[in-house]
């Protein structure tokens, strides 16, 4: 089936929560729900769902710092079922690609990840720049690493659609 990607929208919501709960504990601890709900309703930038059919299979978004030339990606999830089958690597892209045609595209993205997800970004280009044990207030680790957005990483991102 072909997946689609689109700007979140409101009605979104209850799917968007659901594939968050699908991968707690996991990937993320329960306590980020509140996190996640309050982006959703004051988001720092776009948001975006992966649409299978009439089913948000994957959610995730990105903020533009006005200071800094960086991109950071947020909430970045595929519905647990769903993991896998190419759809975080679709929306990465996706996502990747958007900040790259904004006015002041970014020239680094960056991504805070535990340490189970970081290969997944490693395979998709990223560098990891820093590991610090206990990182996150639940007390997992976390990984940061970062994209370099430059003309040749556009350039194969388009080609590896």
């Amino acid at each position: 089936m072909t997946v689609r990607i689109r700007r979140y929208r409101p009605q979104d919501r209850k799917a968007v929560l659901a594939a968050f709960r699908s991968n707690v504990p996991d990937h993320f601890p329960a306590s980020e729900e509140a996190w996640l709900r309050s982006a959703l309703d004051e988001p720092d930038g776009p948001f975006f769902v992966a649409v299978e059919g009439d089913e948000v299979v994957a959610f995730g978004g990105y903020e533009l710092s006005d200071f800094y030339n960086l991109g950071t990606l947020v909430f970045g999830l595929v519905r647990a079922d769903r993991h896998g089958t190419g759809i975080g690597r679709a929306l990465l892209h996706y996502r990747l690609l958007h900040m790259a045609g904004r006015k002041q595209r970014p020239r680094y993205v960056t991504v805070d990840t535990h340490p189970h997800t970081a290969g997944f970004f490693e395979r998709c280009g990223f560098e990891e720049i820093a590991r610090w044990p206990g990182g996150y207030r639940s007390g997992r680790d976390r990984v940061d690493l970062r994209f370099e957005l430059s003309d040749e990483t556009v350039e194969k991102l388009r080609n590896d659609r």
